[in-house]
């Protein structure tokens, strides 16, 4: 049988502003093609832009269509937006919660992916009023990568805390090294460490699991 891998989400996952060839997924993609007598298909089913709702809304056709295989769930960033397709966090727990079991109705394994971190002083909410509360947009989104990170134990799917590690990159480094200027997006060297990071976590996916 055909091994698939479907990564899901919004622009950080499709690779916004980046060239052919530096995004995560397409990294993946080439780095399993590249090993002796593995067999698996990646799909990039990124929206530049989605909530989590808006993936929804196209999961029939990006990833259900794929099915069986591993899907990585990544959301969180635009459901946080200050306008009318924002998406409230019960909301998106519903959402991750739907698109979690559509995938296993279809023999298929979520792999929940959190939010990267957000430069709040270069992101363009930087001066809006409306994120005071959560001392910027970054605070903001933090609500729903708990969400993410709590679903995940509760319905016993693996998780990958990607704002952990980008966070701990930070926390250690340049920023601009990892996110672009426009404070939300992921350069290619951020890139180079998700998929080698992903690599090595579907190595032991793939031996515990048989896949």
């Amino acid at each position: 049988m055909q091994r698939t891998v479907v990564a899901f989400g919004d622009s950080i996952t499709r690779g916004y502003a980046l060239r052919p060839g530096e995004g995560w997924v397409e990294l993946l993609s080439a780095s399993l093609k590249s090993n002796p007598g593995e067999s698996i298909l990646v799909f990039n089913a990124g929206g530049n832009g989605n909530t989590s709702a808006e993936g929804l809304k196209r999961i029939e056709q990006d990833v259900l269509a794929h099915m069986p295989g591993k899907v990585l769930v990544e959301f969180g960033g635009n459901d946080a937006v200050h306008d009318d397709r924002a998406v409230c966090v019960d909301a998106f727990e519903n959402n991750l919660r739907t698109i979690y079991h559509k995938v296993k109705a279809k023999g298929g394994e979520v792999i929940f992916v959190t939010f990267p971190p957000v430069v709040n002083e270069w992101h363009q909410t930087r001066g809006d009023k409306y994120y005071g509360k959560w001392g910027g947009l970054d605070g903001c989104v933090e609500e729903y990568r708990i969400v993410t990170r709590k679903l995940a134990k509760k319905l016993n799917c693996r998780l990958f805390d990607l704002d952990k590690l980008l966070r701990e990159k930070l926390s250690a480094g340049k920023k601009e090294d990892y996110i672009k200027k426009d404070g939300v997006h992921l350069t290619p060297r951020a890139n180079k460490l998700i998929a080698d990071r992903v690599l090595k976590l579907f190595d032991v996916w793939l031996k515990s699991t048989g896949y």
